[in-house]
C-alpha cells in the first residue's frame, strides 16, 4: 500500500456483495455493446416496415366504420338540437380532420431512424465510440431521438400522451403494437450515451424490492430491487465473470471530464457502476437519480476502459448476451382492427391470463411495473414472465 492510500475514497460493501458487483459489471458491458444496440435497431425497424406498408397500400387513411358511424350520429344530434344547420353528414368521412395522408415523406422520416442506427452501428463496430456522445457525431443518440419521436407521436398521440395526434389507416393498430413491443422488449436506446444535461446525479442507486401504488394505472406494483433485477437479468449465465482488476488506478471527481470511455464505480458504500463517455462530465451520486444538482459530489474509479471492436471483431462473449432471439410477433393480425371502443379512463377492466382481451390496446400486468403489452380484442391474454397474472386495460 502506498503512503496515504488509506485517505483515498473507496468503494465499500454494505448490502452489496462481490457477486452483485460482477453481475452489474456484466450487465453494463452488455447494455453498451454492439449486440444490444443492434437489437434496438431491429425492434424499431419492425415498426418502420409497417409504416412502409401503410404508405404504399393505403396512402389516405380513413376512420373505421364503427368510429365513423359514431361521429355521424353525434353530428345528426347536433343538427337536431339546432347547433348546426343541416348538412349531409355522409360527407364527414372526407373531412381533412378525419383523414391521414401517408406520404413518401412520412415513410422517409421514419426510415431516417433506421439509417441513423445503421450508420452508428457501422462506426461502433470498428471501435468508434463517438457515436455515444452528445455531439454532432452522436449518431446513436440521434437514432434514439428519431425512434422515440415516432413512439411519442403514433403510440402516445403526442408529447403529452393526450392523444392530441390521431392517425387513421388500416396499419395503425399494428404500428402501435409494434412500437409498444419494441419499447417493452429493448427500448429504442441501449446504454453508453452521454447525457444531454450537465451536473446530473447518476442513473441509479442501490434499491430494495418494494410495493408502490401507481396512480396512472390505479394499481399497486412491485418495484424490483437492484439485486433481484440483476439476478433475473443474468439468470441464463452458468458463470458470472469477476470484475477485472484495473492495471492502474484512475479516479475522476464529479464535474471533471472523464479521461476515457468505460465503466466507473462510485467510491461510496454500495456505490453502483456507470458507463461514462470520454469528455463527459462525471456524475453526481444520490437521489433523485438523473436530476441536475441532486445527490452529492463524489469520486469515481475507472474499473474498465472500453476498447472493444477496435479490430472490427465482435467479442465471442456477446453470443451469450441475450438467450432469446429478438423475434417480432405477427403484427399483421392487427391490420384493419378498429381502436375505437366504449372504455373510459376511470373504468377498471381486469382480465386474467388465458381470458380473451375485452379491448384492443395496452394491457398492464397487475404485479409488474414494467409488464405491458399491446393486445388484440378477443385474443387470449398471455402469461407475464412465465407466470399467470391479472392484466389491467389502460387504453389504446
Amino acid at each position: 500500500m502506498a503512503l496515504f492510500d488509506f485517505l483515498k475514497p473507496k468503494w465499500s460493501p454494505g448490502r452489496m456483495t462481490e457477486d452483485d458487483r460482477a453481475r452489474q459489471f456484466w450487465l453494463l458491458k452488455r447494455r453498451t455493446s454492439y449486440t444490444a444496440w443492434k437489437r434496438c435497431r431491429d425492434a424499431y425497424a419492425a415498426y418502420v416496415e409497417l409504416v412502409e406498408r401503410q404508405c404504399k397500400e393505403e396512402p389516405i387513411g380513413k376512420m373505421g366504420p364503427r368510429l365513423l358511424e359514431k361521429e355521424k350520429a353525434a353530428q345528426r344530434e347536433l343538427i337536431a338540437d339546432g347547433v348546426f344547420e343541416w348538412f349531409d353528414v355522409d360527407q364527414i368521412e372526407n373531412w381533412s380532420t378525419n383523414l391521414t395522408k401517408w406520404t413518401q415523406s412520412t415513410y422517409a422520416n421514419a426510415l431516417r431512424g433506421v439509417a441513423l442506427f445503421d450508420q452508428g452501428l457501422a462506426l461502433l463496430k470498428v471501435g468508434d465510440r463517438s457515436v455515444f456522445t452528445h455531439t454532432s457525431q452522436g449518431l446513436l443518440e440521434d437514432a434514439c431521438n428519431r425512434a422515440y419521436r415516432e413512439y411519442e407521436d403514433v403510440f402516445l398521440g403526442g408529447p403529452r400522451g393526450d392523444q392530441s395526434l390521431v392517425f387513421y389507416g388500416k396499419y395503425v393498430p399494428a404500428m402501435k403494437a409494434a412500437l409498444q413491443w419494441g419499447a417493452e422488449q429493448v427500448g429504442y436506446g441501449a446504454g453508453g450515451l452521454q447525457p444531454d444535461v450537465a451536473d446530473l446525479s447518476a442513473p441509479a442507486i442501490w434499491e430494495e424490492t418494494r410495493q408502490v401504488y401507481d396512480p396512472f394505472d390505479k394499481r399497486t406494483k412491485t418495484v424490483i430491487g437492484t439485486r433481484d433485477k440483476w439476478v433475473s437479468q443474468t439468470a441464463h449465465l452458468t458463470d458470472v465473470p469477476s470484475v477485472p482488476l484495473p492495471g492502474e488506478e484512475v479516479f475522476v471527481r464529479t464535474g471533471e471530464a472523464c479521461p476515457v470511455f468505460g465503466i466507473y464505480e462510485a467510491q461510496v458504500k454500495d456505490g453502483l457502476m456507470v458507463y461514462m463517455c470520454q469528455g463527459q462530465e462525471a456524475f453526481r451520486y444520490g437521489e433523485p437519480c438523473l436530476q441536475s444538482g441532486a445527490g452529492q459530489a463524489i469520486t469515481w474509479k475507472l474499473v474498465w476502459e472500453d476498447k472493444r471492436y477496435l479490430d472490427g471483431v465482435i467479442p465471442s462473449e456477446e453470443a451469450d448476451y441475450f438467450p432469446d432471439a429478438l423475434t417480432p410477433p405477427n403484427f399483421l393480425h392487427f391490420v384493419g382492427d378498429e381502436l375505437d371502443n366504449d372504455w373510459k379512463s376511470d373504468d377498471v377492466v381486469v382480465a386474467h391470463t388465458g381470458e380473451p382481451a375485452r379491448y384492443t390496446g395496452r394491457w398492464a400486468a397487475k404485479d409488474d411495473l414494467g409488464g405491458r403489452i399491446y393486445w388484440r380484442q378477443g385474443d387470449l391474454l398471455p402469461m407475464n414472465q412465465g407466470k399467470p397474472t391479472d392484466w389491467v386495460y389502460s387504453g389504446v
